[in-house]
């Protein structure tokens, strides 16, 4: 690539100003040389000198306004003419020479190698053919002219093709760059464009806050939900209004601890949910979670939340909750009568013959199984209204399990399946002794009715650091570990259990939520074919 002179005058490549100006010198030494000495103006070489320079001058208005390298001969032509009439005989005008440093710079800077060799050759051609003095010595002007004029236009011919070529590589350079740019930001707009289509595709609500504060991001869910439009508030704007509430759905966040708030604070949360209102008087659950995000020196630079409208769900469950408490109690009444009434014939034994005393006992163990499940299903729907209040008192944890233990032996021994307790000394604690007392109930009754026959079911009690632990194992197939973590889940049931034992699954998302009530936690160990290990641990206080 070859360096430019700049853009275009007049249509003219802007070089053709250098013959313009060549033309304007000569024009200009014409008249100093009518005024001082016209000799040399009446010599045939100066009549072919000019007739060259002008030819030149013509070539450059007809190809001056092409991208043709025919351009270049003009400055080859004004060096062949200033050759000329540096070989004036007799009639030297060594001063013409200084006229070649302009086609020589032409030449140099077209970037050609070619171009600039000829130049250097024709500079070779202004040395003068010398005339000796009189006493047959030569000019000591004469000589340093010849060499000095080609030697200056030879240097500028070089030193113009060098810095032509390096602007060339750095025209080059730039336009590369400039095509790499234009191809990254090509890239990026169809990245961004890729990004903003996905946002806007999913259901779920995507905003971006940077780390002063200022929305950056609402895709197409947050902008179109209901809660957007009737409001016409930002989400930031609907916590500090007061249009969020708490999970009573009256009561409104606390001011700072809203989920936007806690997410431009720089927290990391999940499926936190709030109520927010909605100008027409309605209301819709939110799930948020949020993740905060960092600069390259790992300072907070803003977060990103997702908010996922669960309106329905909240209100499936509710209505789900809703049934299952209502049949609950329906079922309670009729149970608690039969069984009463079980308990006064199994009392008077004088009437009751042996075989009709084991099938009471069946009907017996079968209702206190429905009752179990009744309280069940009763606690979960309370638990989901947060309607729990504990009655705690001082209750000693051995004796507590001792009883239990006792309620489950008819059952056990059905199975065919010992229960044996093993206490580490006293353990003591404040808690509810009758919930504790349901879901360490809850974990023997499971026991049991996962352990083989002749099997055994260890219920360990004991107490360190602070806290009280009740452990119930058994000695049945054990659960694979994958399905550990989703044992506590209400009405999750395992498949080989759902096969041949009954049951809803509650029992184990009872025996959390009890010990969640407490602050206390559930654990559980287990290996395939040695049975399971369920720990319950309470605060002693």
């Amino acid at each position: 690539m070859a360096a430019g002179l700049g853009s275009r005058w007049g249509g003219y490549r802007a070089e053709v100003a250098i013959q313009v100006v060549a033309l304007a010198i000569v024009a200009g030494a014409i008249v100093v040389a009518l005024l001082v000495d016209p000799a040399p103006l009446k010599t045939p070489a100066f009549a072919i000198a000019i007739s060259i320079v002008i030819a030149a001058s013509g070539l450059a208005a007809v190809v001056g306004r092409t991208d043709s390298d025919w351009l270049l001969l003009v400055p080859i032509l004004d060096m062949i003419a200033l050759i000329v009439m540096r070989q004036l005989p007799e009639q030297h005008v060594h001063a013409i020479g200084y006229l070649a440093f302009l086609p020589a710079l032409w030449l140099g800077w077209s970037g050609k190698l070619g171009f600039a060799v000829v130049a250097v050759l024709l500079s070779l051609g202004l040395i003068e053919v010398p005339t000796p003095g009189a006493n047959g010595a030569l000019d000591l002007e004469e000589a340093l002219s010849n060499f000095l004029i080609p030697a200056m236009g030879a240097v500028s011919t070089a030193s113009t093709y060098i810095a032509s070529r390096r602007v060339a590589a750095s025209i080059g350079s730039l336009v590369a760059q400039e095509r790499e740019t234009a191809a990254a930001l090509a890239r990026e707009k169809r990245s961004f464009e890729l990004l903003d289509g996905m946002l806007n595709a999913v259901d779920v609500g995507i905003v971006a806050y940077d780390a002063h504060g200022q929305q950056i991001l609402a895709n197409r869910s947050v902008l179109v939900h209901p809660v957007s439009v009737v409001n016409q508030r930002t989400t930031l704007e609907l916590e500090r209004d007061g249009f969020m509430m708490q999970a009573d759905r009256k009561t409104p966040v606390t001011p700072g601890r809203g989920i936007i708030s806690r997410a431009l604070a720089g927290d990391e949360y999940s499926n936190q949910v709030v109520w927010i209102r909605a100008g027409d008087g309605g209301q819709h659950a939110i799930s948020a979670s949020a993740r905060p995000l960092s600069d390259a020196s790992g300072a907070f630079s803003g977060t990103v939340i997702a908010l996922d409208d669960v309106t329905a769900y909240l209100e499936t469950i509710a209505a789900k909750d809703a049934f299952v408490s209502a049949v609950s109690h329906e079922f309670r009444t009729p149970l608690a009568s039969i069984v009463g009434y079980v308990e006064l014939l199994l009392d008077d034994s004088s009437k009751v013959q042996e075989d009709t005393r084991e099938n009471l006992l069946v009907i017996e163990r079968n209702a206190d199984r429905l009752q179990v499940l009744v309280n069940n299903l009763i606690e979960t729907a309370a638990q989901d209204k947060d309607a729990v209040r504990l009655q705690r008192e001082f209750t000693d944890l051995v004796a507590l399990c001792e009883s239990v233990i006792e309620r489950h032996r008819p059952a056990a021994s059905t199975a065919r399946v010992s229960i044996v307790l093993e206490a580490e000394g006293a353990a003591t604690a404040i808690i509810d002794p009758v919930r504790v007392a349901r879901a360490i109930s809850n974990l023997v009754s499971n026991a049991v009715r996962f352990s083989a026959p002749d099997g055994q079911v260890t219920v360990r009690v004991g107490e360190s650091a602070g806290a009280v632990h009740v452990a119930v194992v058994d000695t049945g197939e054990g659960i694979p570990p994958e399905l550990l973590e989703a044992l506590t889940s209400p009405f999750y049931r395992a498949i080989s259990a759902g096969e041949y034992l009954p049951g809803v699954g509650l029992a184990l998302a009872v025996t959390k939520a009890i010990a969640a009530e407490h602050d206390g936690s559930v654990a559980f160990a287990s290996a395939i074919g040695r049975g399971t290990t369920v720990t319950v641990t309470l605060p002693v206080r």
